[in-house]
């Protein structure tokens, strides 16, 4: 009995020894309620840092606060150019209509108002105890909101409607009451919990609550965003369905091959995409899969902050910290990746995230001509033998250098004959823009034979492309290499973290710009070996037929 009291004893010893190694009030004012004391030293929260927690961790909020406030300047830039290209389209240039709302010109003032705000926060790291703080700091959510739902609510009537030109600047239209509803809600709750904590002057176990109950509620709203952006995101950009797929109003024809495209299985409806950019669609589906996936990061760490009393205390304050720095880091992803998306303000047309038919160069359900088309055709004379026939191009007639002349479309008379040579320098152009390969007068479509000879590289790599290549590596180069002095030579950890972030930017910028030339390069290459069919145009000796009488058969 004595034996089982003595080890009840130890064993009572070694818990509360334990427990005391990671309490321990030996540490300088108990590390200020700002970290945990382990052997008399303080591991201190990531935003604290010091002897005792007292002094807040400035590199932290240097870092961040910097990476949002560049975040917000590029994004203001884009917004300005954006409206600067706009105004210059205009037939009558009028500034309050190129500032008029469009789904781009709104995703880019939502994510610089949000980028603002959380920069905000992360320069008043003193202001932490204050009210308006966490409201300051929860700001950021109904934002990003804005922007996700605004995405998912335009590739919805992507998906649904028909006779919509999306390559023109729009904004929402029959998803608008939804979308506006929707954040009605998000914004009711900030405003809640802005007078609820600030006005309320609730304990810091209310305060607790409060901030628990309404990240619980941005995980939900971010939820159904997710499963809706998921849904819509996936039928465009994997099952490349939609109504974006049917051109002009509504006819019989349209209606018919509308029946037959919902008939028809995945295969045989991939059948009838005369060209479908493999790039922009892979493009597409990364940035969609990205930008989910980050949402669902976002929603798990809310998730995981409203319950944060069930597991906080059972971790270990090095785990909270990194769990912290990461919930940050992807909260900057999602905000990154809406300028990534529409890094072209000046062509938004140019952009999959708002013109889906970038993914698709022509879509080609063989409907055929109308009869006016028709009877031109037949009325309509060959040139082919003319002997004063010149190159509407390089405006030569058959030369040794260039070889003979080609009637490729369904042109005729002075625009009707081009050299190979000259129409493939034009397709290479053409193709640097991503335009399609079709003629700029009568708009038919050139048929392309792919060969199998060698790429003149001679003729695909410019002087321009090499001077743009050079320029880029040299940059990127020069950048990393200051970036190793910088590091070497000075020890502040405000410089060498500004001086990290400036060149990630600027290395993110340059290896971009690299991949496009990469991606125009390859599209040269691609045209360099192929081969423009010519097109046999109907005559009018092809469509007169000669009736013979029947008596005339009987007399011969």
């Amino acid at each position: 009995m004595v034996k089982l009291y003595s080890l009840r004893g130890n064993l009572s010893g070694l818990v509360e020894l334990s427990i005391m190694s990671w309490n321990d009030s030996s540490c300088a004012y108990n590390c200020s309620g700002h970290g945990e004391c382990y052997n008399g030293t303080c591991i201190c929260e990531i935003q604290f840092d010091g002897e005792g927690c007292f002094t807040t961790n400035v590199s932290y909020f240097i870092g961040f606060a910097s990476v949002y406030f560049t975040l917000a300047l590029v994004c203001s830039i884009q917004l300005v150019m954006c409206i600067v290209a706009e105004y210059q389209r205009m037939k009558g240039a009028s500034l309050i209509g190129a500032c008029r709302i469009t789904t781009q010109k709104l995703l880019y003032f939502v994510v610089l108002l949000a980028c603002i705000l959380r920069g905000t926060y992360f320069t008043s790291p003193t202001a932490n105890s204050e009210g308006w703080s966490s409201s300051l700091m929860n700001a950021y959510y109904p934002l990003l909101l804005s922007g996700s739902s605004l995405v998912a609510c335009f590739w919805a009537e992507v998906f649904h409607l028909r006779d919509v030109r999306w390559e023109k600047p729009q904004f929402l239209s029959k998803s608008f009451l939804a979308f506006a509803t929707f954040n009605f809600i998000s914004y009711s709750l900030l405003l809640a919990e802005f007078l609820a904590v600030r006005y309320s002057d609730p304990s810091h176990e209310l305060k607790s609550f409060f901030k628990q109950f309404f990240n619980g509620c941005y995980a939900v709203l971010l939820l159904i965003v997710v499963i809706f952006f998921l849904i819509y995101g996936f039928q465009v950009f994997f099952k490349v369905q939609g109504g974006f797929l049917i051109e002009g109003g509504h006819t019989k024809q349209d209606d018919k091959c509308a029946e037959m495209t919902q008939l028809l299985s995945r295969k045989k409806k991939l059948a009838y995409f005369k060209h479908i950019d493999t790039s922009q669609l892979q493009q597409s589906r990364l940035g969609l899969l990205s930008q989910a996936l980050m949402l669902s990061i976002v929603v798990i760490f809310l998730c995981s902050e409203t319950l944060s009393e069930f597991w906080k205390k059972k971790v270990a304050q090095h785990s909270r910290n990194w769990h912290d720095l990461l919930f940050r880091v992807v909260e900057i992803g999602v905000a990154l990746w809406f300028p990534c998306v529409l890094w072209n303000c000046m062509s938004p047309e140019q952009l999959w995230i708002l013109n889906p038919k970038r993914i698709i160069k022509k879509l080609d359900m063989d409907i055929p001509h109308s009869e006016n088309n028709e009877e031109e055709n037949q009325l309509s004379s060959s040139t082919g033998d003319d002997e004063n026939n010149l190159c509407y191009m390089c405006c030569y007639g058959e030369i040794m250098e260039k070889g003979p002349l080609i009637t490729p479309c369904e042109c005729k008379g002075d625009v009707g004959c081009v050299h190979a040579v000259c129409l493939q320098r034009w397709m290479m152009e053409r193709a640097e823009k991503k335009l399609e390969l079709s003629c700029g007068v009568c708009q038919s479509l050139y048929k392309i034979e792919r060969n199998a000879r060698k790429v003149n590289w001679s003729t695909v790599v410019t002087r321009r492309h090499w001077l743009q290549i050079i320029t880029i590596v040299t940059t990127m180069l020069g950048f990393g290499t200051g970036c190793l002095i910088i590091f070497r030579f000075f020890l502040d950890p405000v410089v060498q973290l500004s001086s990290l972030l400036t060149t990630l930017l600027i290395e993110y910028v340059c290896i971009n710009c690299l991949f496009q030339n990469w991606n125009i390069l390859y599209e040269r290459a691609k045209i360099s070996t192929t081969k423009v069919v010519e097109v046999n145009l109907p005559t009018i000796s092809d469509n007169i037929a000669i009736e013979i009488p029947q008596s005339s058969r009987a007399n011969s």
